[in-house]
């Protein structure tokens, strides 16, 4: 039985199974708590209650030679299905290839109104700065981090002075943001001046990620194309998304939509990932796409380059239950490991959504997986939703009037 057939215990069962979650795991899933009033008070103000999405998985991801199966939150099911259908490809035909940098944090304090022999203090004494910078945060240093760079940048109304931190495995934004308050009392006790702001920037540019993945043409075959023809239209496709800065947006928003449902699912900031992925993408001054696909050989060769802010320890990945549960089912063991996943995830969403429009179309197959949503809207339960979502698949009118008539006729019966 294929995994998108099971019930959800026996999907739970599979897992267990193979090893991926523990029988204690197992039923922390079946129970489908929330989180405690306790925890959602610490990690929201004026809060009154939990609100769900869906959490699944995906299968099939080949990540430099080891297998994951790749937990998601969120509640449109084709985002799922699509990142497993591309990986399983992308699987037989040697996996993905994940090329990390290092994970560097930066940030910011910016000074207003500052003098040259004041600039000239700080230049002087760049090397007390750093020192201090670096045991602003101690237990960062023992557990490999710390400071990495520190310049001085200027501008025409301002000076910055820009701290480069390797945040090891957490995200980082809370243990940056405390060295750059310290530090900054420490600049403005040197120069008897005032400072404007200290914060991390989300550019993500000390994060970069580069993941390649190349395809059999064989894995790409429609009943209707050849392997080599839906390859040509996808390399075609992805030119196109180079010179129109409207589909290079939606483009990306499909990479966004596998690597958004990871970070969710892991407890991570999905809005600083957005705002260093787009912040990216207009690097060259024209927004451009993430990926880029060309033909080598007789084989579709995919790469994406962007920067993945994320971590594996701290904050609200530590707090919640179901973000340790996503962790635990991957076997995490740092935050570039997560990093690779990640970024292959959106290179597998990428994918499958090139190939559905070049082939059949992206609606087919979106609407035939929206259909168990419109049963359920429609006001069927149980084993209604089935069958109503079947008729719907065989009628392809998906509107929430059909899905409603099939209704009263199932119960007319």
């Amino acid at each position: 039985m294929k995994i998108y057939e099971m019930t959800d215990e026996q999907r739970r069962q599979f897992l267990l199974d193979h090893g991926y979650i523990t029988v204690q795991q197992a039923e922390q899933l079946k129970k489908r708590q929330t989180i405690s009033t306790d925890l959602a008070d610490s990690l929201s103000e004026n809060q009154i209650g939990s609100f769900s999405l869906p959490y699944g998985f995906a299968t099939d991801f080949l990540v430099d030679g080891q297998e994951y199966v790749v937990p998601m939150v969120i509640e449109e099911p084709s985002v799922i299905a699509a990142a497993s259908n591309a990986a399983k490809r992308i699987k037989n035909s040697g996996g993905f290839k994940t090329y990390p940098t290092s994970r560097i944090v930066y940030g910011q304090i910016v000074l207003e109104k500052i003098t040259a022999e004041q600039l000239s203090i700080l230049k002087d004494n760049k090397s007390k700065i750093w020192e201090f910078a670096q045991m602003a945060h101690p237990s960062l240093i023992k557990r490999g981090g710390g400071i990495v760079s520190l310049n001085f940048n200027q501008y025409p109304n301002f000076v910055e002075v820009e701290l480069g931190i390797d945040t090891v495995d957490a995200m980082g934004a809370n243990l940056v943001n405390t060295i750059l308050e310290k530090t900054a009392k420490k600049i403005s006790d040197l120069i008897s001046g005032d400072v404007l702001c200290s914060i991390l920037s989300n550019s993500g540019q000390g994060q970069i990620i580069t993941v390649k993945a190349e395809i059999d043409f064989e894995q790409l075959k429609t009943s209707e194309m050849s392997g080599e023809e839906v390859a040509k239209r996808i390399v075609q496709l992805a030119t196109f998304a180079k010179e129109s800065v409207k589909r290079a947006v939606t483009h990306n928003k499909g990479i966004m939509n596998g690597i958004d449902a990871v970070l969710l699912a892991t407890g991570n900031d999905f809005r600083a990932q957005e705002a260093a992925a787009h912040s990216f993408a207009l690097e060259s001054g024209e927004y451009q796409p993430f990926s880029d696909w060309q033909i080598v050989g007789n084989r579709l060769l995919g790469m994406l380059k962007m920067p993945i802010e994320l971590g594996s320890v701290g904050g609200a990945i530590r707090a919640l239950p179901m973000a340790q549960l996503s962790l635990a089912m991957m076997r995490i063991e740092n935050s570039k490991q997560l990093q690779s996943v990640v970024g292959s995830v959106g290179l597998a969403n990428n994918l499958s959504a090139l190939r559905a429009l070049v082939t059949t179309g992206i609606q087919a197959g979106h609407m035939g997986l929206q259909s168990k949503s419109l049963a359920v809207s429609a006001g069927a339960i149980g084993d209604e939703i089935e069958l109503v979502a079947k008729e719907l698949n065989r009628t392809k009118e998906y509107t929430i009037k059909n899905a409603e008539n099939i209704l009263l006729e199932l119960r007319s019966k």
